[in-house]
Protein backbone atom coordinates (compact mmCIF):
# COMPACT_ATOMS: atom_id res chain seq x y z
CA UNK A 1 0.00 0.00 0.00
CA UNK A 2 1.34 3.45 -0.83
CA UNK A 3 1.94 6.04 1.86
CA UNK A 4 -0.90 8.13 0.39
CA UNK A 5 -3.36 5.26 0.70
CA UNK A 6 -2.22 4.58 4.24
CA UNK A 7 -2.69 8.23 5.19
CA UNK A 8 -6.11 8.38 3.55
CA UNK A 9 -7.14 5.28 5.50
CA UNK A 10 -6.05 6.97 8.73
CA UNK A 11 -7.98 10.13 7.88
CA UNK A 12 -11.11 8.17 7.04
CA UNK A 13 -10.80 6.21 10.28
CA UNK A 14 -10.46 9.48 12.21
CA UNK A 15 -13.60 10.83 10.56
CA UNK A 16 -15.55 7.73 11.58
CA UNK A 17 -14.37 8.05 15.20
CA UNK A 18 -15.13 11.79 15.12
CA UNK A 19 -18.71 11.18 14.07
CA UNK A 20 -19.19 8.48 16.70
CA UNK A 21 -17.57 10.30 19.66
CA UNK A 22 -19.52 13.42 20.55
CA UNK A 23 -17.29 14.04 23.57
CA UNK A 24 -14.22 14.12 21.33
CA UNK A 25 -15.88 16.74 19.12
CA UNK A 26 -16.60 18.85 22.19
CA UNK A 27 -13.01 18.61 23.40
CA UNK A 28 -11.66 19.72 20.04
CA UNK A 29 -14.10 22.60 19.68
CA UNK A 30 -13.99 23.82 23.28
CA UNK A 31 -10.34 23.14 24.14
CA UNK A 32 -8.35 23.26 20.89
CA UNK A 33 -10.25 25.22 18.23
CA UNK A 34 -11.56 27.83 20.68
CA UNK A 35 -8.03 28.61 21.85
CA UNK A 36 -6.82 28.98 18.28
CA UNK A 37 -9.72 31.17 17.20
CA UNK A 38 -9.34 33.42 20.23
CA UNK A 39 -5.79 34.27 19.06
CA UNK A 40 -6.55 35.04 15.40
CA UNK A 41 -6.33 38.37 13.68
CA UNK A 42 -9.72 39.36 12.28
CA UNK A 43 -10.21 39.89 8.58
CA UNK A 44 -8.08 38.76 5.68
CA UNK A 45 -7.20 35.27 4.50
CA UNK A 46 -7.05 32.32 6.91
CA UNK A 47 -5.02 29.24 5.97
CA UNK A 48 -5.11 25.86 7.69
CA UNK A 49 -2.11 23.56 7.38
CA UNK A 50 -2.65 19.83 7.81
CA UNK A 51 -6.42 20.06 7.36
CA UNK A 52 -6.53 16.27 7.18
CA UNK A 53 -9.93 14.97 8.20
CA UNK A 54 -11.56 18.38 7.79
CA UNK A 55 -12.69 19.20 11.35
CA UNK A 56 -11.43 22.79 11.73
CA UNK A 57 -13.43 24.07 8.77
CA UNK A 58 -16.65 23.60 10.77
CA UNK A 59 -15.27 26.06 13.33
CA UNK A 60 -13.96 28.55 10.72
CA UNK A 61 -15.83 27.98 7.44
CA UNK A 62 -13.88 30.53 5.38
CA UNK A 63 -10.49 28.94 6.14
CA UNK A 64 -8.47 27.72 3.16
CA UNK A 65 -7.87 24.14 4.26
CA UNK A 66 -4.70 22.43 2.98
CA UNK A 67 -2.96 19.10 3.37
CA UNK A 68 -0.33 17.04 1.61
CA UNK A 69 -2.80 14.16 1.19
CA UNK A 70 -5.76 14.50 -1.17
CA UNK A 71 -9.18 14.55 0.46
CA UNK A 72 -12.35 15.80 -1.26
CA UNK A 73 -13.19 18.25 1.54
CA UNK A 74 -9.85 20.12 1.27
CA UNK A 75 -9.36 23.33 -0.70
CA UNK A 76 -5.68 22.99 -1.65
CA UNK A 77 -3.23 20.09 -1.79
CA UNK A 78 0.07 21.51 -0.56
CA UNK A 79 3.32 20.68 1.19
CA UNK A 80 3.58 22.73 4.39
CA UNK A 81 7.29 23.20 3.66
CA UNK A 82 6.55 24.74 0.20
CA UNK A 83 3.30 26.66 0.53
CA UNK A 84 1.67 27.81 -2.74
CA UNK A 85 0.63 31.22 -1.41
CA UNK A 86 1.94 34.71 -2.13
CA UNK A 87 4.22 36.52 0.26
CA UNK A 88 2.27 38.51 2.83
CA UNK A 89 -1.10 37.12 1.71
CA UNK A 90 -2.46 35.61 4.95
CA UNK A 91 -3.75 37.07 8.20
CA UNK A 92 -3.56 33.75 10.04
CA UNK A 93 -1.98 30.35 9.50
CA UNK A 94 -3.49 27.62 11.68
CA UNK A 95 -2.16 24.16 12.46
CA UNK A 96 -3.21 21.44 14.88
CA UNK A 97 -0.77 18.57 15.39
CA UNK A 98 1.23 19.31 12.25
CA UNK A 99 4.63 20.70 13.29
CA UNK A 100 5.79 17.42 14.82
CA UNK A 101 4.92 15.48 11.64
CA UNK A 102 7.14 17.53 9.31
CA UNK A 103 10.50 16.36 7.98
CA UNK A 104 11.82 19.95 8.14
CA UNK A 105 9.85 21.96 10.75
CA UNK A 106 12.07 25.02 10.39
CA UNK A 107 11.26 25.14 6.66
CA UNK A 108 7.57 25.28 7.56
CA UNK A 109 8.13 28.08 10.08
CA UNK A 110 9.98 30.04 7.39
CA UNK A 111 7.15 29.45 4.91
CA UNK A 112 4.62 30.67 7.48
CA UNK A 113 6.77 33.76 8.04
CA UNK A 114 6.79 34.39 4.29
CA UNK A 115 3.04 34.05 3.64
CA UNK A 116 1.88 35.99 6.70
CA UNK A 117 1.07 39.66 6.32
CA UNK A 118 2.63 42.08 8.83
CA UNK A 119 0.74 41.60 12.08
CA UNK A 120 -0.44 38.15 10.99
CA UNK A 121 -0.23 35.12 13.23
CA UNK A 122 0.88 31.50 13.10
CA UNK A 123 -1.38 29.68 15.58
CA UNK A 124 -0.48 26.10 16.52
CA UNK A 125 -1.67 23.47 18.97
CA UNK A 126 0.98 20.79 19.42
CA UNK A 127 2.07 18.03 21.82
CA UNK A 128 4.17 19.34 24.71
CA UNK A 129 6.67 17.44 26.81
CA UNK A 130 6.28 17.46 30.59
CA UNK A 131 7.40 14.76 33.05
CA UNK A 132 3.97 13.12 32.84
CA UNK A 133 3.26 13.62 29.14
CA UNK A 134 6.66 12.17 28.22
CA UNK A 135 5.58 8.84 29.71
CA UNK A 136 2.31 8.93 27.77
CA UNK A 137 3.94 9.93 24.48
CA UNK A 138 7.01 7.72 24.81
CA UNK A 139 5.40 4.49 25.95
CA UNK A 140 1.65 4.66 25.27
CA UNK A 141 1.42 6.41 21.90
CA UNK A 142 2.07 5.17 18.38
CA UNK A 143 4.32 8.11 17.47
CA UNK A 144 7.88 8.70 18.67
CA UNK A 145 8.84 11.06 21.46
CA UNK A 146 12.60 11.36 21.04
CA UNK A 147 14.26 14.22 22.90
CA UNK A 148 17.68 13.40 21.43
CA UNK A 149 16.95 14.59 17.87
CA UNK A 150 18.17 17.85 16.39
CA UNK A 151 15.00 19.72 15.31
CA UNK A 152 17.03 22.20 13.24
CA UNK A 153 18.26 19.66 10.71
CA UNK A 154 16.70 20.06 7.29
CA UNK A 155 16.08 16.56 5.99
CA UNK A 156 17.70 15.58 2.71
CA UNK A 157 15.26 15.06 -0.20
CA UNK A 158 15.55 11.27 -0.12
CA UNK A 159 14.71 11.12 3.58
CA UNK A 160 11.87 13.61 3.22
CA UNK A 161 10.43 11.74 0.25
CA UNK A 162 10.45 8.44 2.14
CA UNK A 163 8.76 9.87 5.23
CA UNK A 164 5.14 8.81 5.66
CA UNK A 165 2.57 11.51 6.33
CA UNK A 166 1.71 10.29 9.84
CA UNK A 167 5.26 9.61 11.00
CA UNK A 168 6.07 12.07 13.75
CA UNK A 169 8.19 12.95 16.76
CA UNK A 170 6.06 14.54 19.45
CA UNK A 171 9.11 16.05 21.13
CA UNK A 172 9.80 18.44 18.23
CA UNK A 173 7.55 21.37 19.33
CA UNK A 174 9.05 21.25 22.81
CA UNK A 175 12.58 21.07 21.45
CA UNK A 176 11.93 24.12 19.28
CA UNK A 177 10.14 26.32 21.80
CA UNK A 178 11.27 25.32 25.28
CA UNK A 179 13.10 28.23 26.95
CA UNK A 180 16.67 27.03 26.29
CA UNK A 181 16.13 26.69 22.52
CA UNK A 182 13.57 29.41 21.89
CA UNK A 183 16.00 32.14 20.85
CA UNK A 184 17.78 29.78 18.45
CA UNK A 185 14.48 28.80 16.85
CA UNK A 186 13.31 32.39 16.45
CA UNK A 187 16.64 33.33 14.85
CA UNK A 188 15.55 31.25 11.83
CA UNK A 189 12.38 33.37 11.52
CA UNK A 190 13.49 36.87 12.57
CA UNK A 191 10.21 38.51 11.56
CA UNK A 192 8.24 36.30 13.97
CA UNK A 193 8.00 36.76 17.71
CA UNK A 194 6.50 34.38 20.23
CA UNK A 195 3.43 36.03 21.79
CA UNK A 196 1.72 33.06 23.47
CA UNK A 197 2.89 29.71 24.81
CA UNK A 198 0.12 28.20 26.91
CA UNK A 199 0.39 24.67 28.28
CA UNK A 200 -2.91 22.86 28.80
CA UNK A 201 -4.85 19.58 28.26
CA UNK A 202 -4.90 16.54 30.52
CA UNK A 203 -7.83 14.71 32.09
CA UNK A 204 -10.60 14.94 29.51
CA UNK A 205 -8.52 14.11 26.46
CA UNK A 206 -6.82 11.17 28.17
CA UNK A 207 -10.12 9.65 29.26
CA UNK A 208 -11.61 10.13 25.80
CA UNK A 209 -8.71 8.14 24.30
CA UNK A 210 -8.62 10.57 21.37
CA UNK A 211 -9.12 8.87 18.03
CA UNK A 212 -8.97 5.37 19.43
CA UNK A 213 -12.19 3.37 19.57
CA UNK A 214 -12.14 3.27 23.38
CA UNK A 215 -13.77 6.02 25.48
CA UNK A 216 -13.97 6.32 29.29
CA UNK A 217 -15.54 9.80 29.38
CA UNK A 218 -19.36 9.88 29.19
CA UNK A 219 -20.72 13.02 27.60
CA UNK A 220 -22.64 14.10 30.71
CA UNK A 221 -19.39 14.10 32.74
CA UNK A 222 -17.36 16.19 30.31
CA UNK A 223 -18.52 19.68 31.42
CA UNK A 224 -17.73 18.90 35.06
CA UNK A 225 -14.33 17.42 34.26
CA UNK A 226 -13.51 20.31 31.93
CA UNK A 227 -14.32 22.79 34.69
CA UNK A 228 -12.21 20.83 37.19
CA UNK A 229 -9.35 20.77 34.69
CA UNK A 230 -9.62 24.54 34.19
CA UNK A 231 -9.63 25.27 37.92
CA UNK A 232 -6.70 23.00 38.72
CA UNK A 233 -4.59 23.89 35.66
CA UNK A 234 -2.08 26.00 37.65
CA UNK A 235 -1.32 22.94 39.82
CA UNK A 236 -0.35 20.58 36.99
CA UNK A 237 0.43 22.79 34.00
CA UNK A 238 4.23 22.48 34.25
CA UNK A 239 4.40 18.80 35.18
CA UNK A 240 1.57 17.12 33.31
CA UNK A 241 0.28 19.18 30.34
CA UNK A 242 -0.17 17.21 27.14
CA UNK A 243 -0.45 20.15 24.74
CA UNK A 244 0.68 23.69 24.14
CA UNK A 245 -0.86 26.60 22.26
CA UNK A 246 1.97 28.31 20.38
CA UNK A 247 1.32 31.68 18.75
CA UNK A 248 3.88 33.54 16.65
CA UNK A 249 3.20 37.02 15.27
CA UNK A 250 4.87 38.68 12.30
CA UNK A 251 6.27 42.10 13.03
CA UNK A 252 4.75 45.20 11.49
CA UNK A 253 7.24 47.09 9.35
CA UNK A 254 7.92 50.63 10.59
Amino acid sequence: MSADHEAQDVLNRHRRVWMRKSVLRRIYHEEFFSRQLAQRKLGGVNIEIGGGPGFFKAALPDVVSTDLIYCPWLDVIADAQRLPFREGSASNVFGLDILHHLAAPIAFLQEAERVLAPGGRLILVEPWVTPFSFIIYRYLHQEDCDLSVNPYEVSNPDKAASKKAFDGNQAVPYLLFEPRNRAKTLAFVPQLKLVVLEQFCLFAYLLSFGFKNMNLLPGFMYPHLAEFERLTLPLWRRVASLRALIVLEKGICP
